[in-house]
């Protein structure tokens, strides 16, 4: 199977205030930056970006980590509608590589992930583990991975606790593997060992892996069969029968196409994204994972596919849990495959798509629709009765905009509040790395 290296990245955050926000890196190398359903303002953040990864913490604070073409890595925060960055230290990026930056944040402790490799021996890949404890950094060696030139991405999920999860894909010998690892928080140790979860007799790449809401661990990779690659799956429960161990669920029959498959969880549903061809495919479970069917299917729309990290606070998180969406991009605005939980970015969409045909409409043409709209309105006005219905629904408009108002005050000196805590951390110098 020829794997899909040219599907982007990009990062979708929508806070429990649900304002949207989107960060991608442009054709230029540009990193971007994008409130979506705000005031569809775009900046620059920085140029020439290698890697970045982003996510929101229980605050409503944005959190921003990449690595440009100097070597720089650069920790982010955004208040007060600016992003305020620190230098976390130098990359080597003469003498090695550096792929797949993954940042996680649980309450107040920040983690900070990569793949690294010397350029002389790119067969040789370590992951490391960059961790917060106060006011110190400290780093993990987490694995080595054995590979070809190019590795597969590596994906990361947390528990409820905090304890991490991690899926990979090495070389043992003539074939790939998937592994898994574990991180106890308690301890702040990773497993000294891997676990394989794959069979060692055929090549198994491209893994996915998935905690649920009830603390189940899900891993989905494509495991070579006869020219072919098929998705297998795998999960590790803290209840019921197979308590503590890994077992294998048989899915219906999905050969491989370019790409990873993905798990997620809708209204206590298992979900299952896998794209083949030029289509989206979209498996559901009723049963935590039991067993699967084919609930609908959508055709790409756009390329290139953009793989999107997903954060999402205003939904329930006891019934909900997304870490990632197959999405597409379109002039910096946002669409999502087999999704329901975004009425208003297609109202924002088809409203900017309205306004961009509007502007081709000539002067004359506006003034006229304006002043047409304008006396409908007044007319309206002069038509509306003036009972108490009228009155209660103004009072109750008033009443939302002063909550809002308030909302805005409230968000307004937190961010004070974490901005001031931010600069007195500078002040005290703001990483020291210990190995």
């Amino acid at each position: 199977m020829k794997k899909n290296y040219s599907i982007r990245e990009s990062v979708f955050i929508k806070d429990s205030l649900n304002n949207s926000f989107m960060l991608f890196k442009d054709n230029n190398e540009n990193l971007l930056f994008n409130k979506i359903n705000i005031d569809n303002s775009s900046m620059i953040i920085d140029k020439d970006i290698m890697d970045f990864s982003a996510t929101i913490d229980e605050n409503n604070r944005l959190h921003l980590l990449y690595l440009n073409k100097s070597g720089e890595l650069i920790y982010c925060t955004y208040s007060e509608n600016a992003w305020h960055k620190n230098l976390i230290g130098r990359l080597d990026i003469q003498s090695n590589m550096y792929k797949y930056l993954t940042l996680l944040i649980h309450k107040n402790t920040i983690n900070i992930f990569y793949a690294t490799a010397n350029i002389i021996n790119l067969n040789l890949w370590t992951i490391e583990h960059i961790v917060k404890n106060i006011d110190n950094w400290q780093k993990h060696v987490v694995t080595n991975i054995f590979s070809d030139k190019t590795l597969d991405p590596f994906y990361i999920d947390q528990d409820e606790f905090g304890n991490i999860y991690l899926v990979y894909s090495g070389k043992e010998s003539v074939h790939y593997n998937v592994y898994y690892l574990f991180f106890n928080t308690f301890n702040k140790k990773w497993a000294p060992n891997p676990t394989k979860i794959s069979s060692s007799f055929v090549d198994n790449i491209l893994p996915y892996i998935f905690v649920d809401t009830q603390n189940n661990v899900h891993i989905l990779w494509y495991c070579s069969n006869n020219g072919e690659y098929l998705l297998k799956y795998k999960r590790f429960s803290s209840i019921g029968e197979d308590k503590f161990h890994w077992r294998e669920i048989k899915l219906p029959k999905i050969t491989g196409s370019n790409s990873h498959a993905l798990m997620l969880e809708k209204y206590n549903r298992l979900n299952i994204l896998y794209a083949e061809r030029n289509e989206i495919y979209n498996l559901v479970s009723n049963d935590h994972g039991n067993s699967w069917i084919l609930e609908d299917k959508t055709s790409i729309v756009n390329h290139p596919l953009y793989l999107v990290q997903y954060y999402n606070l205003s939904l329930n998180r006891l019934r909900h849990k997304i870490n990632h969406y197959y999405g597409s991009i379109d002039k910096a605005s946002i669409s999502f495959y087999c999704d329901d939980f975004h009425e208003d970015l297609k109202e924002f969409n088809e409203f900017k798509a309205a306004s961009l045909k509007g502007e081709k409409d000539s002067v004359k043409d506006d003034i006229k629709d304006s002043i047409n709209l304008e006396e409908k309105e007044n007319k309206a006005k002069s038509q509306a009765p003036k009972d108490e219905l009228e009155k209660l629904k103004k009072d109750l408009v008033e009443l939302k905009d002063q909550v809002k108002l308030i909302k805005k005050d409230i968000k307004l000196i937190k961010d004070k509040l974490q901005n001031i805590e931010e600069r007195t951390k500078n002040r005290m110098g703001f990483l020291k790395i210990k190995k």
